[in-house]
């Protein structure tokens, strides 16, 4: 073999080397690019879920502040309500104690007057009583105790017997309320207990007593 045949030979092998890198670079960069595509689309998937997941956690949390500021509006709502009922019933209470000055002047307080006293003694049921009015009504309260003191003593006759209706002593107590409008004090067994049984107390009384149905009829 000359010297022509082996050059030919060697370059032959030499473009075969060539052509066998070039085939196998062709295959890396493919399988890298492959692998790459592969990487990314990963990578842009895991992307999205954290996307889908931070969206998705946000929706819930304005969710959860939507629901709570309806329910603090409805809460609110409600306080708004309750208030205005509270001083729609506040104003009737007031009202009503208004009232109560001209109750006193009235033709009608002198036998209003005894009525209270009447009661008061027969809850305390006591033979020994004081009997203290409001500054001002020392008068009416003294005129009002003989009526009282005699029905008390009719109601002890049935109800306790006669000699304890002979024990009954009902006393006027100069020492007068230095407030309040009307109505008497009542104070029994050694002075132990106190009755109040003034007209705002009495009011009060009414008007905790009466207070479902006076809602009723204001707001149902």
């Amino acid at each position: 073999m000359d010297a022509k045949e082996v050059d030919s030979q060697i370059a032959q092998m030499v473009q075969f080397i060539h052509q066998e890198a070039k085939e196998k670079a062709a295959e890396i960069k493919l399988k890298a690019d492959e692998e790459f595509n592969i990487e990314k689309l990963r990578m842009v998937e895991a992307e999205k879920q954290k996307i889908r997941q931070e969206f998705e956690r946000k929706e819930k949390q304005v969710e959860v502040q939507k629901r709570i500021k309806q329910s603090n509006d409805v809460r609110l709502s409600r306080l708004r309500t309750l208030k205005a009922r509270d001083d729609a019933m506040q104003d009737v209470l007031k009202d009503a104690a208004a009232m109560l000055p001209g109750l006193v002047k009235s033709a009608n307080y002198p036998k209003l007057l005894e009525s209270l006293i009447t009661e008061g003694l027969c809850q305390l049921n006591d033979p020994k009583v004081t009997v203290k009015g409001v500054a001002g009504d020392e008068k009416a309260v003294k005129a009002a105790l003989s009526g009282a003191e005699a029905a008390f003593k009719k109601f002890a006759t049935e109800d306790s017997g006669p000699e304890f209706a002979a024990s009954i002593s009902v006393t006027f107590d100069s020492d007068s309320l230095k407030s309040g409008v009307g109505g008497v004090q009542l104070t029994g067994l050694g002075g132990k207990i106190t009755l109040n049984n003034t007209l705002q107390a009495r009011l009060e009384l009414a008007y905790e007593t009466y207070l479902p149905k006076l809602r009723g009829v204001l707001f149902d």
